[in-house]
């Protein structure tokens, strides 16, 4: 989440033909890599919660988040809730439709998801009390999360839920409450000046997650609303592990071609991008998402810069 900010990219890059919006569905391509046990997702998410928690004990609630602009420490602690009880409420129902969060119903409501997931803090602004202390703070935090671990626990792969792509339950919901608190523990981490790390499995499963949405036709709601303007021409994109992975997919190749985005796992290494990024698992994570800016001396950046510039502008959210 986040407000995305436009950055400029000469037109003069993309063929005339697809200068315009193109509306085609993005394809993601082989090959595919299991996600984590579920017992493993689990787990995560109890310690990120907790890590999460904890980072922001010192400060105060006020505190702006520098990557999520607009937003404060008690809007992000929020969110982190009702993120995991927006989970917890589509998986205890067994919901095969869309429940925006904080909604009582099912799709349907004329707003957008952006504009939901943006109305939320403000709507429980003066339900402060569970989060003013630090102590009940982590509570209201690890509540929660043991909520959705207690409802992740008790679907079966079987059974039918609705998510936003992928497979639904036991292959999206777990990923997902792992990859969405991570990154906002890596917001607080960055306020905190805390060093930001995951353990390589996991940081390579959330950097998957985030960038094969991409590639996933169903995911384009979610998205950016500025990920529409992204160029169609046939340029590439790579973004590349510093810790290759026999488990994972380490790598991501995305090609930006005029009938529809389109990702590929584990390229080979030779195959070269216009725009190519190299860092650790912990800190990819942290570029696919817009936290940290790829000048940063912590990461290689090769070959079209404004390209790559454009792109997280356009497409992270």
């Amino acid at each position: 989440m986040g407000v995305v900010r436009r950055r400029q990219w000469s037109a003069a890059r993309i063929p005339t033909s697809v200068q315009t919006v193109d509306r085609s569905e993005t394809t993601m391509t082989a090959p595919t890599y299991p996600p984590l046990p579920t017992s493993r997702y689990t787990s995560e998410l109890r310690h990120e919660t907790a890590r999460f928690a904890d980072a922001g004990r010192g400060l105060p609630l006020s505190e702006p988040v520098p990557t999520c602009p607009g937003w404060t420490l008690g809007d992000l602690v929020r969110h982190v809730r009702q993120g995991h009880d927006w989970a917890t409420t589509i998986l205890t129902t067994r919901s095969t439709e869309l429940i925006l969060p904080g909604a009582d119903t099912a799709a349907g409501e004329d707003k957008s998801w952006t504009e939901r997931v943006a109305e939320l803090g403000a709507q429980e602004v003066a339900q402060e009390s569970p989060i003013v202390d630090p102590g009940l703070r982590t509570r209201f935090l690890a509540e929660g999360a043991d909520r959705l671990v207690e409802a992740v626990d008790g679907v079966g792969p079987e059974v039918p839920i609705w998510a936003p792509h992928g497979k639904q339950n036991m292959e999206f919901w777990p990923r997902w409450a792992v990859f969405e608190t991570a990154v906002h523990r890596a917001d607080v981490y960055l306020m905190a000046g805390l060093p930001f790390e995951l353990d390589n499995d996991v940081a390579l499963d959330c950097v998957d997650f985030c960038v094969s949405a991409f590639g996933a036709p169903a995911a384009r709601p979610f998205l950016s609303p500025l990920f529409s303007e992204v160029p169609r021409g046939g340029q590439t994109l790579s973004f590349r592990s510093t810790e290759p992975s026999a488990a994972r997919a380490s790598n991501w190749l995305i090609t930006c071609a005029p009938d529809g985005v389109r990702v590929t796992r584990n390229a080979p290494a030779g195959d070269a991008a216009d725009a190519t990024v190299v860092a650790t698992p912990s800190d990819l994570l942290l570029v696919v998402k817009g936290r940290l800016r790829p000048e940063n001396p912590r990461m290689a950046v090769l070959g079209d810069r404004a390209l790559l510039d454009f792109w997280l502008s356009h497409a992270i959210s």
